[in-house]
């Protein structure tokens, strides 16, 4: 029996594989989220080796034939996984996502085609890129949540899902364009399919490395249900009327200044309205009338750093030692909020004042 292997096969055996392995990594692997990253991983391999399954008839004697097509499914898996990652649950309306690809395999069992017409593939691809853009408003809305909860939004910001899906954009569209010239040229397909393999092989690797190393984003919901809180110095915010919300922030900031509360490096939403005594959402209320949450608590952190600078501290202490003197727990964060505030680099600053001593 005739049996050969072109390197795009090779490529697609090895994307195949991995993918395969990583996925039922991830199906066990906690936090509970990372089972959606699994079958996101599993329904890729399928998808996988029915192109291989379909160039390998070609070229060979026999043929392998994958009665299940998971095209429809891959996309709603990785929207699964900022859903639980972000919420910590999948909403009840999301799951009808799955119904598209139950009636899709059983109406190729029903009604078998011998090549998939072409507007069946369109029909594909816009329900995918549908459920990309989807799952796009989904993570903008984590960043706009993330800024109004945490003082550090290193690992918090799912940035590197975002990076697939831009990729999963560039193979849709590359995948519309072959097709389109594929009624044209025969040749310049086999470029685009070479291409797709590729990269899909790349980033089945990147994912794997990225999956393993990423926290779980929230352990905790972002609002929980208010309890009674214990009484506390800040007693003014439970008589704080609403009406001056200037006033109020204007007390939240003095308090906090008066304490040093941004210098604790884990200060989050929740723990700052337990130290100030305030209601949590009231407390995201106040702040959110004048700014967020991680700009407030890291404009306090680059205040008191550019007082550390000047103070014998600077002498003992890094760059990064005082930042992280002035609550900072992370270089980015650090070196990002700084150069946005005060329009250069912590170093440029330094330099800047030793000149005018």
């Amino acid at each position: 029996m005739q049996f050969t292997l072109e390197f795009i096969q090779i490529i697609d055996l090895m994307a195949f594989t991995t993918a395969m392995i990583l996925g039922f990594v991830f199906l066990f692997k906690s936090p509970e989220s990372n089972r959606y990253l699994g079958l996101f991983l599993l329904s890729l391999s399928i998808e996988i080796m029915q192109v291989f399954g379909s160039v390998l008839s070609e070229i060979n004697s026999f043929n392998i034939d994958i009665p299940i097509h998971t095209s429809l499914l891959t996309m709603v898996f990785l929207l699964f996984y900022v859903q639980q990652n972000i919420s910590g649950n999948i909403q009840k309306k999301l799951w009808v996502l799955i119904l598209p690809a139950i009636i899709f395999n059983i109406v190729l069992q029903l009604f078998p085609f011998e090549n998939e017409p072409i507007w069946l593939r369109f029909v594909e691809y816009a329900f995918n890129i549908g459920t990309i853009v989807y799952t796009f408003k989904l993570l903008k809305r984590h960043e706009n949540n993330v800024v109004n909860y945490y003082s550090d939004l290193e690992q918090k910001t799912l940035w590197w899902i975002k990076s697939i899906l831009f990729v999963f954009i560039g193979f849709h569209l590359l995948w519309i364009t072959e097709d389109f010239i594929g009624f044209f040229n025969q040749e310049l397909p086999d470029f685009f399919a070479l291409t797709s393999t590729i990269a899909t092989c790349g980033l089945i690797y990147w994912i794997g490395y990225k999956g393993m190393a990423q926290p779980e984003i929230f352990n905790q919901t972002l609002f929980k249900e208010e309890i009674p809180l214990e009484p506390t110095l800040f007693v003014e915010e439970i008589t704080i009327p609403n009406e001056n919300d200037s006033t109020e922030f204007n007390i939240l900031k003095e308090k906090i200044a008066q304490e040093k509360l941004y210098t604790n490096a884990d200060l989050n939403l929740r723990n700052l309205a337990i130290d100030l005594g305030v209601k949590e959402k009231e407390l995201s209320r106040i702040i959110n009338t004048q700014t967020n949450f991680y700009q407030l608590i890291n404009s306090f952190r680059v205040a008191e750093f550019k007082k550390l600078i000047q103070s014998p501290k600077a002498a003992q202490l890094s760059l990064l030692g005082l930042a992280y003197e002035a609550g900072f727990s992370s270089k980015s964060t650090f070196y990002s909020i700084f150069k946005k505030l005060e329009g250069m680099t912590p170093k440029q600053y330094e330099m800047s004042v030793k000149k005018s001593k």
